[in-house]
């Protein structure tokens, strides 16, 4: 979820290489001095901030097994209250490193840290906590043309992996009892946390096992216990696609330049089906051109990913109606993974977490059901099954797709636009939660990378941790949040 403004977190931020590269050594705790933070600098960032790490067993039942080390960075409050509660940020995937974003937080996002700290910690199998990645199964971030899961490359990725991690100790629960290790060790009292996307998966996960330890939670975008990726994508996709259209055609520029779309659509993949067209996608991280054939599903990718950036959504009109005609080269421009990936998606934490907890919860015969009638083939949705029979990991326990039922004060935030968390999920979400509040934003995605009057929701966030009463949070500003205009040409 890209953030490339102080409101826009979820693709944001250096890359962790960039980021580590001028951090000082970071020393361990030791008896004079217990905390296992210390001083260290980011490149770019003049103010020193606080890195360290602190070890758990990779298998909480064999604590004298396998450690592995959980990385954090602190970046200190500018002005500290008097509670002692930090603000922690949840981030997506399952796979981004939450320490990727600590150079935004150093500069344009200081308002998060005006009175509290803001505490990072990259999730168990991301980031410098044992680190979950294989270059093999990177080649989606490069074009949605190809395959997510190539099976071979999935085989060669576990055998890798097999050799420093049992990849069945990366659950959300295991991550949801780091964060708590992390909370005592470090001292703080209780948390607030922001999540978005599967962050909020482990954040519904910590209130449900240390509500004690929860001061406020901020929701955005949710992905609920009982998510099963990618049962629902087909459904909730070909939802935003519709919605898209609909106001596409009370537009008067876009229903006069589009009055079809549905039409164009279906002459787009007859298109695909007749031209067998293949391009030269150039690998950004190595400058070497691949071939890759354009297919139907492919460009149900490329599209489905658009749907979560309003700044690209709206352009979608306009790129089905030329590839309706043949001409792909839009379609291709706006594909968002043909841009230089800004940082590592650690693709077999991805697994690690997906298959067993989500994936192996539903059947065949669900995943056919949940597609029938959308503009998405199946073939993606079913390379995450091959996957997760090549990545031998048992399902997990059904109690962990209950709803969690817990009394914290909560801000759920939805955008009505979304094609993978839309407001069903997070209205589901809040009937457990008592003392809940669900926004809905008109124009809002996945993403709100293009909205006009977005930074709404950083004032709405603000406000909201500063008085965690859901009921009277004065969230007029969302009405004010406006859609950037149709690409016509």
């Amino acid at each position: 979820m890209d953030r490339e403004k102080p409101f826009l977190r979820f693709f944001a931020g250096l890359s962790a290489a960039f980021m580590w590269s001028a951090c000082a050594e970071i020393a361990r705790a030791s008896d004079n001095n217990p905390s296992p933070l210390r001083e260290c600098r980011i490149a770019g960032v003049d103010e020193p901030v606080r890195c360290g790490e602190i070890r758990v067993p990779e298998n909480p039942d064999t604590p004298d097994g396998r450690i592995i080390s959980l990385n954090i960075v602190v970046l200190p409050a500018l002005n500290p209250g008097s509670g002692n509660d930090p603000w922690v940020e949840l981030v997506g995937g399952p796979g981004n490193a939450a320490t990727d974003f600590a150079a935004s937080y150093a500069r344009e996002w200081k308002g998060f840290r005006a009175q509290r700290d803001v505490v990072l910690i990259d999730q168990r199998g991301t980031g410098r906590s044992n680190a979950l990645y294989c270059e093999e199964l990177a080649l989606h971030r490069v074009s949605s043309l190809f395959p997510r899961w190539p099976a071979g490359a999935v085989r060669s990725c576990r055998k890798k992996l097999l050799a420093f991690a049992n990849l069945a100790q990366y659950s959300t629960q295991n991550a949801a009892r780091d964060i708590d290790i992390v909370r005592e060790q470090l001292g703080y009292e209780r948390l607030n946390l922001f999540a978005s996307s599967y962050g909020t998966r482990l954040a519904l996960e910590y209130m449900r096992l240390f509500p004690d330890s929860v001061r406020s939670a901020i929701l955005w975008g949710v992905v609920a216990p009982d998510f099963r990726r990618p049962l629902f994508y087909g459904r909730d996709g070909e939802q935003a696609l519709g919605r898209l259209f609909d106001d596409c055609l009370a537009d008067p520029p876009c229903a006069a330049a589009f009055p079809y779309p549905r039409n164009d659509l279906a002459a787009a993949f007859r298109a695909i089906d007749d031209r067998k067209l293949k391009f030269d996608i150039v690998d950004p991280s190595t400058g070497t051109a691949r071939k890759v054939a354009m297919s139907n599903a492919g460009f149900a990718q490329g599209l489905w990913v658009a749907l979560s950036v309003p700044a690209q959504a709206r352009q979608l009109p306009y790129v089905i109606h030329k590839a309706a005609q043949g001409d792909f080269a839009p379609f291709l421009a706006l594909d968002v993974a043909t841009k230089p990936p800004r940082r590592r998606y650690h693709n077999g934490m991805h697994l690690s977490v997906a298959c067993p907890e989500e994936t192996a919860h539903m059947s065949q015969e669900d995943l056919v059901r949940a597609y029938e009638n959308t503009f998405m083939p199946l073939d993606r949705a079913r390379e995450y099954g091959k996957a997760c029979r090549i990545w031998e990991i048992a399902p997990s326990n059904e109690a962990t797709l209950e709803q969690v039922r817990a009394s914290i004060p909560t801000l759920i935030v939805s955008g009505y636009m979304d094609p993978i968390t839309p407001p069903s999920w997070g209205e589901a979400a809040s009937e457990g939660l008592e003392g809940s509040r669900h926004i809905v934003v008109r124009h809002l995605s996945h993403e709100s990378d293009g909205l006009s009057g977005a930074e709404c929701l950083d004032a709405l966030f603000l406000a909201f941790v500063a008085d965690p009463d859901p009921e009277s949070l004065d969230a007029g500003c969302v009405e004010m949040i406006g859609p950037p205009p149709f690409r016509i040409e």
